[in-house]
């Protein structure tokens, strides 16, 4: 009975604490932001760079103009121009990657303070050759059916165990997601190598949808019969995946619920520069609902 008598004595003398606290959140040195991608798809790619805020700041982000970006695969140099949109560079030809290469990210800027030079560095992960087939069904676990659409994707996964998938999709060629920050991160870890929805994985796994399709009472995208779904299948690092797991958690501005905590980086020099630029192999199919 002591020891209860002491929490519940604990408890209360917690709760009777009506003063406010003021939590002295230590402003750090303003940072470069860097964030971008490049896949094996023949397109022109984007690199973002901006400036840190302060936790509390509702000032809009400072976007980086006028910077020197290219990229070097150890056979040739990709350049990129700022657009139109300040802080947003694109590749000045349309270009694409080559599974297995390694690609180099280099970034000048000029300030009052003279020259910086930030880099990065990326190796394109091997994919899955093709995927096979997609079927879009209602979605059921342990028996039990669920107002909810799944797009079922059939495919030999890839037998190494480090590689993560993010997934994104496309109704009638709008995207989903337009960044891969928001995508869904899959590391199959245990499971590599399997034929996924396979009769094998499904009796040690269950079945696995990639992507969910709903109704206007949930938050997830509406699909009509006649609808044209296409599957992205990103392969990528883990440290990639690790990164946007830790940008998603750091969302919002309480930091009693959630306290924010320094988002993982491979960005150089690490203390001067955030974000992450990531080199990403890509396999797409499409389906008609």
């Amino acid at each position: 009975m002591k020891r209860y008598f002491i929490i519940i004595t604990l408890i209360l003398s917690l709760s009777a604490c009506t003063d406010d606290i003021i939590i002295d959140v230590q402003e750090g040195p303003q940072l470069v932001g860097v964030s971008g991608h490049i896949t094996n798809e023949y397109k022109k790619h984007q690199i973002v760079l901006s400036r840190t805020a302060d936790f509390y700041s509702n000032d809009e982000i400072t976007m980086i103009s006028d910077a020197e970006v290219f990229i070097y695969d150890g056979i040739d140099t990709i350049y990129f121009e700022e657009t139109e949109q300040k802080g947003y560079y694109e590749t000045v030809d349309s270009v694409a990657g080559v599974i297995g290469r390694t690609y180099n990210l280099n970034i000048n800027i000029i300030d009052e303070e003279g020259l910086h030079h930030y880099h990065a560095q990326s190796t394109m992960k091997d994919n899955i050759t093709q995927i096979d087939s997609i079927i879009i069904k209602e979605v059921a676990m342990g028996g039990l059916q669920f107002d909810v659409l799944g797009a079922y994707a059939y495919f030999q996964s890839n037998s190494d165990p480090s590689i993560n998938y993010l997934i994104n999709a496309a109704i009638n060629d709008s995207l989903l997601n337009e960044s891969l920050l928001r995508c869904t991160s899959y590391s199959l870890a245990g499971a590599s190598g399997f034929y996924i929805n396979g009769p094998e994985f499904i009796k040690l796994f269950g079945e696995l949808p990639l992507q969910m399709f709903g109704n206007d009472e949930n938050d997830n995208p509406i699909l009509n019969k006649g609808d044209k779904v296409t599957l992205y299948l990103y392969s990528v690092t883990p440290e990639f995946s690790k990164y946007i797991s830790d940008v998603n958690g750091n969302i919002g501005s309480n930091p009693m619920i959630g306290m924010p905590h320094n988002v993982s980086t491979n960005i150089y020099p690490k203390g001067a520069a955030v974000g992450f630029f990531e080199a990403a192999s890509v396999v797409k199919s499409t389906v008609i609902y």
